[in-house]
């Protein structure tokens, strides 16, 4: 996807190549494995998985643009919200 010519001439605009976005992507990102990956998504069990992760991360949030996740609001206290919405709150 980083390589698609409309990401790549975004990239050109911040002056990053692929290969650098994704080096500061695994930089940032901690990789977990849940033990248990309970069903809890009601309408697609494929979703149960970042329920999951979201839970063996600790995670403040999930960022999705997934009706199915969505539509739940939250789990276990962590919050299911937009893109839109997680842009909103680092803002602030």
């Amino acid at each position: 996807m980083l390589t698609r010519p409309s990401v790549a001439k975004r990239l050109t605009v911040i002056n990053r190549t692929a290969r650098e976005v994704l080096a500061d992507y695994v930089e940032a990102v901690e990789v977990v494995e849940p033990e248990h990956v309970p069903r809890v998504v009601p309408t697609d069990a494929d979703d149960d998985q970042v329920i999951a992760a979201a839970i063996a991360a600790s995670a403040d949030w999930i960022v999705s643009g997934d009706a199915d996740l969505l539509s739940m609001g939250s789990h276990q206290g962590i919050p299911i919200i937009t893109a839109a919405q997680a842009a909103q709150r680092i803002a602030a």
